[in-house]
Formats: structure tokens, sequence, C-alpha cells
């Protein structure tokens, strides 16, 4: 999956007058997407993985 690229440009002074200096900003957000065919009981101990905070993890079991 592309990564999403977010950009933001700013004046770096709070006032309009001074030097024309610029900020450029930019948040990356990656994508993965894991596609697992095996039974639910090997699943279920690897979605119980701790997570760090700010990652968001989603979980679809379908039973064949």
């Amino acid at each position: 999956m592309p990564t999403k690229t977010l950009r933001i440009t700013t004046r770096k002074t709070p006032y309009g007058e001074g030097s024309k200096t610029w900020d450029r900003l930019q948040m990356r957000i990656h994508k993965r997407l894991i596609d697992l065919h095996s039974p639910s009981e090997i699943v279920k101990p690897i979605t119980s993985i701790s997570i760090e905070p700010g990652v968001e993890v989603e979980v679809i079991t379908v039973d064949a």
C-alpha cells in the first residue's frame, strides 16, 4: 500500500513582516495489510501482542 504524505507549508514568523522564511512540515502515514489463512486458534495469540500507543490495528476473522 502506498505511503500517504500530508504536507503543510507555513510562515516561520508570527507577524507579516520580516524575512520570508517558511516551515515545511509533513506527516507520513504507513499502512500494512497482512492476510493470514490459518485457524483462529493460531491467530488469537498473535492478536494478543501488546501494541504501542498511536498504532491502530484492525483484526477481522472469517470462519470458512
